[in-house]
């Protein structure tokens, strides 16, 4: 397939194929800089794994000292958390609307060997950047946040790992998207057409694919029939699809004020609530909820803090993550010339938000990726692919 020359365009119109928290963020940011957009989504805006989420803002229990991670996934998310203080200010001014950004710390803890060893490796990539980090006993652990088993092995305080309101932050993006005068939401798929060897959308300059892990099941019209976009350029049928369960609980006095991590487990308190995930489930899109797998995840929980088990469950959700084989996104201009994806972010969709959108609207209006947003390019070599 012959690509054509790129576009270059300074007030392009660009149509948005997915409104969770990446589409609507890169729609406000690509809107602010002149462009005119139309988001398309069949299903309500930000309900997908944007609002099944956290809102975990932590590059170091993320990404510091993951097994298979991209080798400069790090790198993005520390951006990206440093961005996220002024992006929260500004999402708050323009909306008039809290979204409950808290910089942290967090704590991480260990509650077995292999956990422990997890945390150690994440304190030495802190150390050899220079970060903040430091190891904690479980009695000074305990007296940061009393609720905490005394079982534990110890605890790392993690400076740069706090959390938002993913939810509140969603709300906030979807009304300012449906202020502005340049950005259009239409509850359709985007039309995708063929024409010829490129891709076209009713009259747009360029196409955004956001879809999450849909996007690759999106729909080209050609010549009559419905085929896969995977078509037009196969890194989309990278990204996977990883279930997850959720629950909160009333949040008590003896219940947890800091926001904890403890292996697969988080706990983030919400004012009268404490949210408790999640569930990692790959290749999962279907049958969540499931009792026993909620069950199973309070009790785990409970280990780590034994006054939740008896906690009063107030709410159970569940949903995918997107992911890519190296459990980074993939951000840029595909082999399309007038295509651009930012999709795949697995566990840090809410994270890699403020960079997601920077990069995108640079890359979108005409600017060449830097350094660190070029490798996180839909080109780029794959595990399986090396």
């Amino acid at each position: 397939m012959t690509c054509a020359a790129r576009p270059t365009l300074s007030a392009p119109r660009i149509a948005i194929a997915g409104a969770g928290i990446i589409g609507l963020s890169c729609a406000l940011e690509l809107a602010r800089r002149g462009a005119t957009i139309t988001l398309y989504d069949p299903n309500t805006p930000g309900r997908g794994a944007s609002w099944a989420a956290a809102g975990m803002i932590a590059p170091a229990f993320e990404a510091a000292s993951e097994p298979g991670v991209h080798p400069k996934l790090f790198d993005l998310c520390l951006e990206s958390a440093r961005l996220w203080p002024g992006f929260a200010a500004r999402l708050e001014a323009d909306s008039g609307k809290p979204v409950g950004y808290a910089p942290g710390p967090s704590l991480a803890v260990a509650a077995d060997p292999a956990t422990a060893r997890h945390l150690d490796g994440i304190l030495n990539t802190l150390a050899k950047r220079g970060l903040p980090g430091d190891r904690l006993d479980v009695d000074a652990a305990r007296a940061v946040e009393p609720s905490l088993s005394p079982d534990l092995l110890g605890a790392l305080r993690l400076e740069t790992d706090g959390h938002v309101n993913n939810r509140a932050v969603v709300s906030a993006f979807l009304l300012l998207c449906e202020r502005h005068p340049s950005i259009t939401l239409e509850p359709t798929p985007a039309p995708l057409h063929s024409r010829g060897s490129t891709l076209d959308s009713d009259g747009h300059d360029l196409i955004l694919v956001t879809a999450g892990w849909q996007s690759g099941a999106l729909k080209v019209t050609e010549h009559g029939q419905q085929v896969s976009l995977v078509n037009w350029d196969i890194s989309l049928d990278e990204i996977d699809t990883y279930g997850g369960q959720m629950l909160s609980v009333e949040r008590r006095a003896d219940h947890p004020a800091t926001t904890l991590r403890a292996g697969p487990i988080y706990m983030v308190p919400r004012g009268s609530e404490l949210v408790i995930g999640a569930t990692m489930e790959p290749g999962r899109t279907t049958g969540m909820p499931n009792t026993d797998d909620i069950a199973g995840l309070l009790s785990d929980a409970a280990q780590i803090v034994p006054s939740l088990a008896d906690a009063r469950i107030t709410s159970t959700w569940s949903g995918v993550r997107p992911g890519t084989p190296d459990f980074a996104p993939f951000l840029g201009r595909t082999r399309q010339p007038n295509m651009f994806v930012a999709a795949g972010h697995y566990r840090n969709g809410i994270l890699l938000t403020p960079i997601t959108a920077q990069i995108i609207a640079d890359q979108m209006l005409g600017a060449e990726p830097g350094d660190l947003a070029g490798a996180f390019a839909p080109s780029r070599a794959l595990p399986a692919q090396a």
